[in-house]
């Protein structure tokens, strides 16, 4: 009798055991249900919530894309507007480099027709002191110094060794004069120390001759004029009347040159 309890006790377990057995199983099959579910709306929401974020993602990039093509093209057309603005700079200033060119070589040409205006003055101006004392230098030595020269020749040279404005014969003594325009002390320097000394070597017919210097300008300063005098040379020089005159001091003894 006793077995037959515990057997069915046994039996009543199983059977509790299968029905909790069940109840789990039925529960885990809700809560897999549940949880699909929860899963699968879930996964909606987060496919909502991305298809939301990629399209404000989406308009906040072609509205940033918009701005910056506004923004590009404004400053495309400010550069292309300074770019103008500096050719339209560079074309006036290439049309001043050009006229400033021009009027450089219109300067540049007249400044060439004035030098050679004032070269061929010099040329007449030299040739006008040369004339005055070629043709007055008999006359003023005869009357100063009672020196009376058979010959006075004029630009005597020797083609690419020298040449002599006036030479002047007397007897034993020549005298050879440097003409000037205006007179300076370089000038008297020059005749002295350069040019006189080479005329015997130059001219070897007047060795035998005493050689004095002079020197004729239509202008000489007082002060220049001592200089010459200082170096024993004879100084020439026109009047206000157009003639000319000797400017040397009565007691002037001329110096004999080698």
């Amino acid at each position: 009798m006793k077995s037959k309890q515990d057997k069915e006790t046994r039996l009543d377990r199983i059977e509790r055991g299968l029905a909790l057995l069940l109840q789990g199983t039925s529960e885990l099959k809700e809560s897999q249900k549940r949880y699909g579910e929860e899963r699968r709306e879930s996964q909606k929401r987060y496919d909502e919530e991305r298809r939301e974020a990629q399209k404000r993602y989406d308009e906040e990039r072609r509205e940033f894309q918009k701005r910056y093509d506004e923004e590009r093209r404004e400053a495309q057309k400010k550069i292309d507007s300074e770019l103008l603005k500096l050719k339209q700079s560079q074309d006036r200033t290439d049309a001043q480099i050009q006229e400033t060119g021009e009027l450089l070589q219109k300067t540049i040409a007249r400044l060439d027709e004035v030098g050679r205006q004032l070269g061929d003055l010099g040329l007449v101006q030299g040739e006008v002191a040369e004339d005055l004392f070629y043709r007055n230098v008999r006359y003023l030595f005869k009357e100063e110094h009672d020196l009376i020269f058979s010959v006075v020749k004029r630009n005597l040279k020797k083609k690419g060794v020298g040449e002599y404005d006036i030479v002047a014969v007397n007897g034993d003594a020549v005298l050879v004069i440097e003409v000037k325009n205006k007179l300076q002390n370089r000038m008297v320097d020059h005749f002295v120390e350069k040019k006189l000394p080479k005329f015997k070597k130059i001219f070897p017919e007047y060795r035998g001759r005493k050689l004095f210097g002079g020197m004729g300008a239509l202008v000489v300063k007082d002060a220049v004029g001592r200089y010459a005098e200082k170096a024993g040379l004879y100084v020439l020089t026109q009047t206000s009347e157009g003639g000319a005159t000797l400017v040397n001091r009565k007691n002037f003894r001329a110096k004999e040159f080698s």
